[in-house]
């Protein structure tokens, strides 16, 4: 796994997905399937992704994350202190291959609809075995002529254009919502100090189930992602996994685990606007054994492919529980495959699970934001519980 920064305000981890058809082969039938990952995190070895070679590239629409970065000064006012303006941010990650003379463009629309701005993305050329993060430049003054005060909902557009092939795809289009609150005391020196906030709570009831296949792929660990509203560590989260209503799995024993992948915030840090993404995972439960070796000790393990039936995952979050969030294996030892990531053309995800958002603990937010996840692309077929 590696660590990447972006900027200010979105945090992502590069991790390895296994989709495998959405199946768990038995021990006799070792996947020889590719490797899928999601948002802002995305793969190591793109070369594992898919047993067929890539002929153009494929944007990862999970891993495109949208923030308001905000500046100390408005244009408009350049010599006014502390008069905040913003402008979008965004990322995303692309699977090779990408060709000579290839360039990403990213086309922003005002909260009024009306064309705003295009910025062209540093862009490489990569071949089917590799993938590259795309994000936009760099803004390195505490001014700049495109900033906004505006709220409301804005739009934007992802190309990609060749100047030798004279291609001029567009990959994406989204739209996102733009909110701000004052920070400061009434005094007027601080009278124009507002943060904007783009508002991410459509992630909260979609999670992720995927098998960690780079830890070991003959008996991959299973692992669970979901997002929570609000700054945590490991000692305010715990998941258990239970089967038929026995637990088999706890992130606060030894062999558990629990830690951020992404986050998504805004400049500063007041306020619940914190988005965070939680992967967790309990190294004796595995996906399959395709390890069939006599020296090969699995007494203390627990293969799902051998256990068909009915999973849940329960988090709790300061002892409350926070998520609940259900998936079955089949009577085949495969996974029960809702579908929603292949209806929805995700590009490369492990499977989605519907998460049942519980309790207070990620404070106000908007319980139908999901309707238009994805930043106006909702799921094919998905339903919050």
């Amino acid at each position: 796994m590696k660590l990447l920064s972006f900027r200010t305000g979105i945090i992502a981890l590069i991790w390895t997905v296994s989709i495998a058809s959405l199946a768990i082969p038995s021990a006799a039938h070792p996947s020889s399937s590719g490797l899928r990952t999601h948002h802002s995190s995305l793969i190591t070895h793109h070369s594992l992704l898919s047993p067929d070679p890539q002929t153009a590239p494929t944007l990862l629409k999970a891993s495109i994350a949208v923030r308001a970065n905000r500046l100390k000064r408005y244009w408009k006012s350049p010599d006014t202190d502390d008069y905040w303006s913003w402008l979008p941010e965004v990322s995303f990650t692309v699977l090779g291959p990408i060709s000579t003379g290839s360039a990403f463009f990213i086309d922003f629309t005002n909260e009024a609809g009306a064309p705003w701005y295009t910025v062209e993305c540093a862009t490489e050329s990569i071949d089917a075995t590799r993938w590259l993060t795309i994000g936009t430049p760099a803004i390195t003054t505490h001014i700049d002529k495109r900033t906004t005060l505006a709220t409301g909902t804005f739009g934007f557009t992802i190309r990609l254009k060749n100047e030798l092939s004279g291609a001029n795809d567009k990959l994406f289009s989204g739209k996102y919502k733009v909110t701000k609150f004052h920070i400061g005391n009434d005094l007027p020196a601080f009278k124009n100090q507002f943060e904007y906030v783009v508002d991410q709570d459509w992630n909260l009831p979609i999670g992720y189930l995927y098998f960690n296949m780079p830890a070991d792929p003959q008996m991959p660990p299973l692992k669970v992602a979901m997002w929570f509203r609000g700054e945590l560590d490991n000692t305010k989260l715990a998941a258990y996994l239970f089967y038929k209503g026995k637990q088999i799995g706890s992130t606060k024993e030894q062999t558990g685990s629990a830690g951020y992948d992404a986050a998504i915030f805004p400049n500063s840090h007041e306020g619940n606007t914190r988005w965070e993404r939680w992967a967790f995972s309990w190294g004796q439960v595995r996906g399959w054994n395709a390890n069939t070796s006599s020296a090969n000790n699995t007494s203390e393990l627990f293969f799902m492919a051998t256990n068909p039936g009915e999973y849940e995952v329960k988090v709790l979050r300061d002892g409350d529980l926070a998520r609940s969030a259900k998936f079955n294996v089949g009577p085949d030892g495969r996974l029960v495959d809702n579908g929603i990531t292949q209806k929805s053309n995700l590009g490369g995800l492990a499977m989605i699970l519907p998460v049942k958002v519980i309790g207070a603990g990620d404070g106000q937010w908007d319980p139908n934001a999901w309707k238009d996840a994805f930043y106006g692309n909702p799921l094919t077929g998905f339903v919050a519980p």
